[in-house]
């Protein structure tokens, strides 16, 4: 059995793609690459209403500063984007 320390969580965190987005044109860029059906996560207290990527690219406005942090499983079921605020 393998037990992660805090140090290895912490990179095997940082392997996850992050991109900070600003703007809807930003956003739509780095979504590019990504397929419709990828199951996107909303934080708590974020304005936005998106269940998918597809939903994420027809948002007409916003909110602000964000990260987008993009998780891809072998399994796609399990791969999904996360929206949440800087840390």
């Amino acid at each position: 059995m393998v037990e992660l320390t805090p140090q290895s969580q912490r990179r095997k965190r940082t392997n996850v793609p992050r991109y900070s987005v600003e703007t809807i044109e930003a956003m739509q860029k780095h979504l590019l690459g990504y397929r419709d059906n990828l199951r996107v996560e909303v934080e708590f207290g974020i304005p936005i209403v998106a269940r998918t990527v597809a939903e994420l690219r027809t948002l007409s406005t916003w909110p602000g500063q964000l990260v987008l942090e993009v998780h891809i499983d072998l399994d796609p079921r399990f791969s999904v984007m996360t929206v949440r605020r800087p840390s």
